[in-house]
C-alpha cells in the first residue's frame, strides 16, 4: 500500500514538472518575436548625364546619357564601410539613314542606324554617413571602360533587328572617385532617393564618333577613327533599395 501511495505521488510530482516545462516554453515562445531590419546587401540604380573631359570632349562635342546599377555589401553592422560594384553604360552619339530594301524600288526602306556606346564596370570600396536625414558617401574604384560603335539594319516600321555589325571596340583601364548623398524615405524605410557624381579617369581608347564612317560608292566603308584619353564625369539621379531580412528578438 505504501509502495503504491508513493508511485502515485511520483506521478503526480513528474505531471507537474512536465506541465511546468511546457508553460515556461510556452512563455518564451511568446517572448519570441519575428522582426524585419535591413540587411547587409543594398541595389541602386540611376539614370545619369556624362561629360567627356579634357581631349575626349574635344573629340566628342556631346554630353551622353545612360544609366548605371551599382551593388553595395556592409562590411560592418552600421554601414560605414561597403564593397560596391558598378555596370552601366551610356550612348554618346547615333546616326540613321535610310535605304531601299530592293535596288528596283524605294517603296520598302530600312533604317540603317550606327550608335556609339560606352559601357564601364568597377569594384572598391564605399565610406557612408549612416545616419540621418542626409546620408553622404565617398567611394574609390578600379574598373574598365569599353567603346563600341555598332550599325544594324531593322525595317523603317518594325523593331526586329535583321543585321548588326561591330565596326569598331576597344577597352581601356580607369580609376573612378565619386561621392553623393543617400536620403531616406521615412524613418525605418528600404527606399531611399539618391544623387552622386562620379569621375572616370580612363586611360587611352580608339574609338568612332558621328560621321567617322564614310560609305563609298562600291559599297565599302571608310573608318576615320580617333584615339584619345576617355576621362568624363557622370551625373546620377535614381533610387537605393536595402533588401530587408528576417530575425528574431526577444
Amino acid at each position: 500500500m505504501r509502495l503504491f501511495r508513493l508511485s502515485i505521488l511520483a506521478a503526480l510530482a513528474a505531471v507537474s514538472v512536465s506541465s511546468t516545462t511546457v508553460e515556461a516554453q510556452r512563455r518564451d515562445r511568446e517572448r519570441m518575436r519575428w522582426d524585419t531590419g535591413p540587411s547587409r546587401f543594398t541595389l541602386v540604380g540611376d539614370l545619369l548625364v556624362a561629360q567627356p573631359k579634357g581631349e575626349f570632349a574635344t573629340e566628342l562635342g556631346t554630353e551622353g546619357f545612360g544609366a548605371n546599377i551599382a551593388g553595395l555589401f556592409r562590411l560592418d553592422r552600421e554601414g560605414l564601410f561597403s564593397i560596391r560594384g558598378d555596370i552601366g553604360g551610356m550612348q554618346y552619339g547615333s546616326e540613321t539613314f535610310y535605304a531601299p530594301y530592293l535596288p528596283i524600288t524605294g517603296r520598302v526602306s530600312l533604317d540603317v542606324e550606327t550608335t556609339n556606346n560606352s559601357y564601364w564596370g568597377s569594384l572598391g570600396p564605399q565610406i557612408t554617413v549612416p545616419a540621418g536625414p542626409i546620408q553622404p558617401y565617398v567611394n574609390a574604384a578600379i574598373g574598365f571602360v569599353a567603346l563600341v560603335t555598332t550599325t544594324s539594319v531593322r525595317g523603317s516600321d518594325s523593331e526586329y533587328e535583321y543585321a548588326s555589325t561591330n565596326n569598331s571596340d576597344d577597352v581601356t583601364s580607369a580609376w573612378i572617385f565619386g561621392g553623393g548623398l543617400y536620403v531616406p524615405l521615412g524613418r525605418r524605410s528600404d527606399w531611399k532617393l539618391h544623387a552622386g557624381g562620379r569621375y572616370f579617369y580612363s586611360g587611352e581608347a580608339t574609338y568612332l564618333t558621328e560621321g567617322d564612317i564614310q560609305d563609298n560608292p562600291d559599297g565599302s566603308i571608310t573608318l576615320f577613327p580617333r584615339t584619345s584619353k576617355t576621362h568624363q564625369v557622370t551625373w546620377q539621379v535614381g533610387v537605393a533599395y536595402t533588401f530587408p531580412r528576417s530575425m528574431r528578438r526577444r
